[in-house]
């Protein structure tokens, strides 16, 4: 019996992020700016699940033009040597280095520099508290991630914790970030093994075929549109 192919997940978007920011209002609870948290930070950092898993408070720094996450090994440091990621602030609303703050702020993190960033929640009679120790679970993350997913009116089925990561260098790539930067910041050893991530979007895909074949971006997308 032949293995059924295995279904690419789809990359979550920037509008995705701000519809779940817009969604928990101006004062959300300490679960929602946890979610969010780690949705924004693995995005714009090309995070794995594993890597948001094994974070401690005391692997991220914040100072006035970002944030710096240790990242301690990953998938691809075989030698255990360790990486540093930036992460700038940019202010707005989907900020991760403002969510990040909020999050240690109201989960008092900086109390526990050993323990895991992302923790299970208690609900106690003084409100919403981080546990002490212990870490969430890839199942656990992928669990609140899809419920958001789903409150949101999308799939839950076509989207997975990889999504992240993927949707953050969908759209680091249709900006046109250099690749040697592009690498670096998604930790990728060779130069193909990103290309799993990314998809393209219809406008970065004509443009570029354009520029090959010598004909401008609107010729193209006429042409688009008088095949369809």
């Amino acid at each position: 019996m032949l293995a059924k192919p295995k279904v690419r997940k789809e990359p979550v978007t920037a509008d995705m992020l701000k519809a779940m920011v817009e969604a928990a209002g101006a004062a959300p609870s300490l679960t929602e700016v946890r979610l969010l948290a780690v949705c924004l930070v693995a995005f714009a950092g090309f995070m794995r699940c594993d890597e948001l898993i094994r974070l401690r408070c005391e692997d991220i720094t914040f100072n006035a033009e970002g944030m710096i996450i240790n990242i301690v090994s990953s998938k691809t440091d075989q030698y255990r040597e360790g990486s540093s990621l930036v992460i700038a602030r940019t202010g707005g609303l989907t900020c991760p280095v403002g969510m990040m703050e909020k999050y240690f702020l109201m989960g008092e993190l900086n109390h526990t520099p050993k323990a895991c960033v992302f923790r299970g929640i208690s609900v106690t009679k003084e409100g919403e508290r981080l546990r002490k120790t212990g870490g969430l679970s890839y199942t656990r993350l992928r669990e609140l991630l899809l419920q958001k997913i789903t409150q949101l009116g999308y799939d839950p089925k076509a989207f997975g914790m990889h999504s992240l990561r993927a949707g953050g260098a969908t759209a680091a790539a249709n900006a046109g970030v250099p690749d040697r930067l592009f690498k670096r910041h998604g930790r990728w050893k060779s130069e193909s093994a990103k290309d799993g991530y990314v998809k393209d979007s219809v406008e970065r895909r004509l443009e570029e075929i354009g520029a090959m074949i010598g004909i401008g971006l609107d010729q193209l997308q006429f042409a688009n549109n008088e095949l369809d």
